[in-house]
């Protein structure tokens, strides 16, 4: 396959059987969307959290921010999925998840 059937093949409509109207799919998929990018944006906040937490609660905070980012991350998993079945893509891309989620911030506290 050369990069121009690729592309063609990526922006081809899925065919999923729905009862939805198509301005339905459209709404739930880009609801679904922005929940998974805020949901991906939330995972990665809490790895960071977990690789930098320090202090006498350690052992404590590490492993609930442990868990906490992998139930995250297995919700990401069921949202994308969500997406497809409803005969949409997923945003997959840093990008795009990055301008769909709520969840980035540039304020820093001190």
């Amino acid at each position: 396959m050369n990069v121009k059937e690729a592309k063609a093949r990526r922006a081809a409509a899925l065919h999923t059987p729905t009862d939805l109207t198509p301005e339905a799919v459209r709404d739930i998929a880009g609801a679904l969307n922005a929940l998974l990018a805020d949901v991906f944006a939330l995972y990665l906040k809490t790895k960071n959290f977990h690789w930098h937490v320090s202090g006498p609660h350690f052992r404590d905070d590490h492993l609930l921010l442990d868990d906490q980012g992998g139930q995250l991350f297995a919700m990401t998993d069921r949202i994308a999925e969500r997406v497809r079945k409803v005969g949409r893509r997923p945003c997959a891309r840093s990008a795009t998840s990055c301008a769909c989620s709520g969840c980035w911030t540039t304020t820093r506290t001190t």
